[in-house]
């Protein structure tokens, strides 16, 4: 792991695979500081993440083909991205964590693509002006 400010880490090393699991610390309402961690799990499968919610503390788990459909994450991209892509847009993944599950339990919650397919998702999408003027 790699110290990048303000008690922020991002995982870089290409031996990734080997780790159980890479956790990315963060400090408190569903912005980037309700975060607690975010880790890739050991068979790489997306990104496992931590919030605190109104009671308590709740896991989410963004599978690799909801980053590569949702967020356009590349093929056979290494942990480092997954984490990257995750950072890059956390906070809208954090909104839709907090629909999702508003009171949490002992439960890992999963993140579908389904769940981020609402109009003003597909409209904040990189290009979707472009594609809608054309």
């Amino acid at each position: 792991m790699k110290y990048i400010g303000r008690r922020n880490y991002l995982c870089e090393d290409q031996y990734a695979r080997t780790v159980d699991v890479k956790i990315i610390s963060r400090g408190g309402f569903m912005n980037n500081d309700s975060l607690v961690w975010a880790g890739v799990p050991h068979n790489s499968d997306g990104v496992v993440f931590q919030i605190r919610l109104n009671r308590g503390l709740q896991r989410f788990h963004v599978p690799r083909a909801v980053l590569e459909e949702v967020f356009e994450l590349e093929r056979r991209a290494m942990d480092a991205r997954q984490l990257q892509l995750f950072y890059l847009h956390m906070d809208r993944i954090l909104v839709r964590a907090g629909a999702k599950r508003s009171i949490a339990s002992a439960d890992t919650v999963p993140l579908k693509a389904s769940d981020f397919s609402t109009r003003s998702d597909r409209d904040a999408r990189p290009g979707a002006m472009g594609a809608a003027m054309a």
